[in-house]
Parts: structure tokens; sequence; C-alpha cells
């Protein structure tokens, strides 16, 4: 399916999640732009990226990232990227492009019921969308004392995600340290670092104040928790690492390709918050951490 065939698709589940809450989202009537391609570092086309106003959204040039709608963007420069492929080549998880393939077909059934012809992203009748799909919305976000992390050098997200998630529970540690601390080299000579390193680091730093947990197969239930706690957490994906504030999921009793369960994603890189669907995310690895309850 072509990019602009496929977000016409992504225009009108972007209008039901507005029109039902799931999701901010730009104002009626605003286009969506023409694809820009975002390749993966063999230059392979693995996304689309289309401005929408003041934003972008990111649509999947492949079947294998399971959905077409990748990730949402509601205010952000729009800026080239590189990014991995979600599976390797001839991974099991391969599979995911029939799960392509069953929302598309209900996304193209959706787009004909609220009659969306073009890539526009408006909001709908209420009522007739609720009467289509019969919602279920649940959407919670971190209170904005949490700060968009901002990785100091191209190598140290895991130490910007690191840095915030201390700075929530006010412990003050800036980059240059916690780098030292989880192996990540200095200014000069930065490395990129892993999931592993975490636990043992904050434990330190915080003198065992905070108890810390890492999954390496994170659930979206995992993550949904720790926001109604009203914690953040840092979610691993192949290279990179990023701090999770917000969770939104719409299930649809009648079209469950329609269905979106989304994370807001604080990414270092681009000191930007994005929506991006849990479905088509490569998860490795996650971190949480709590405060230890003296008896």
């Amino acid at each position: 399916m072509g990019a602009v065939d496929t977000v016409r698709l992504v225009a009108a589940q972007l209008g039901v999640l507005a029109t039902v809450g799931a999701l901010p989202c730009a104002g009626d009537g605003v286009p969506v732009g023409d694809p820009e391609p975002v390749r993966c570092e063999n230059g392979e086309v693995v996304l689309w990226r289309h401005q929408v106003g003041r934003g972008y959204v990111d649509v999947a040039a492949r079947p294998c990232w399971g959905a077409p709608l990748v990730a949402f963007v509601p205010e952000g420069r729009v800026t080239p990227a590189v990014v991995r492929r979600p599976w390797p080549v001839g991974d099991p998880r391969e599979d995911a492009a029939e799960r392509y393939r069953q929302r598309v077909h209900d996304l193209t059934h959706l787009a004909q019921v609220v009659g969306l012809d073009e890539p526009v992203v408006r909001r709908f009748d209420r009522a007739l969308v609720e009467e289509v799909l019969r919602p279920k919305v649940d959407t919670r976000t971190l209170p904005p004392c949490v700060r968009p992390p901002r990785q100091e050098t191209d190598e140290w997200a895991l130490a910007a995600c690191v840095q915030v998630l201390l700075d929530f529970y006010r412990y003050r540690y800036d980059q240059e340290r916690l780098a030292s601390e989880l192996g990540l080299g200095t200014e000069e000579a930065p490395v990129r670092g892993t999931w592993r390193d975490v636990a043992p680091a904050v434990r330190g730093l915080t003198g065992e104040a905070l108890s810390v947990a890492v999954s390496t197969a994170p659930t979206f239930t995992e993550y949904l928790t720790e926001v109604r706690e009203e914690r953040p957490s840092i979610s691993f994906v192949p290279g990179h690492a990023r701090l999770v504030t917000g969770y939104t999921r719409m299930s649809s009793l009648r079209l469950m390709g329609a269905g979106f369960a989304g994370l807001l994603v604080q990414d270092p890189a681009e000191g930007a918050a994005r929506w991006e669907n849990y479905d088509a995310m490569a998860c490795v690895g996650s971190c949480t951490a709590r405060v230890n309850l003296v008896p």
C-alpha cells in the first residue's frame, strides 16, 4: 500500500482518537503533509514521516511494524531521523504483518464509515463514532513536574533518562556524573550503555532509598501501572532509551484493528514528547523505581 493511501487511514484513526478524547490532536481540517522517508542504518525506508500542523505523524512503510500508525507528535520539529527496523529480517515477529493487514482492513472500513476521503485530520461526529466503534477509553498522563529529558551527547540517552527519573525523586545529578556511574565514558568520548547498568547505579546513587526493577519483556500493563501510580519509567528500544509519562488505550468491540494502545514517550534525542503505538514498539526492556518503605 502506498504512503498516501496508508496515511489516509491513519488520519481516520487520529480523528477518532481525538473525537473520543484518547489523544491530543491538531485542529480540525489540518492536512497531513506529503511523506518524507525515514531510513534505517542500512538505507532501507522503514517509516513515512508526515507533517501535521506543528507536529508530525510516523506511518509504517513495512507491514512488519504490525500497525500503520507508529507514532504521533502533537508539537515538535520534523527533523531527519535514522531508526532501526522494528524487528530483524527473519525474526519470528515478522508475523506482525498479518496484524498489520487486519488493521488496514478495519481502518479502511472506518474511513468509509466516517466519510474520510482525503488525508486530513479532523474530529468526527461523536455519536457516529460511538455507534460504529462502541469504544472504551482510558487515558492518563503524569503531572507536568516530570521535565522532558535532553541528552547532552549523542550517546547519553540513558544518562538523560536516569537523570530525570532521579530528579523526580529529588535526587540531583548532572549527566557527567551519571555517565561515570553508568559506564558511558566522558563528554569528549561518550559511549552507549545498556539497561543492565541502570539498577545498581540508581540503588547506589540513592543509598538504597529507591528499589529498582528491570524487565526484559515489558508489557503495556506494566507501563500503565506505573503511570497510574504516578511514577515515570524508562523504556528501552534497540540502541536507545526514553522516558514513559503517560498512556492512552482505546478498544473497540466492533473493529479490533481500529483500537489503539499508546505510550506518551519523552525522547531525550528530540527533546519532545510523542505518542507511540505500543503494538509497533520494539521494547527490549524497562526500568521502574519506587521509594523503599521502611517497616
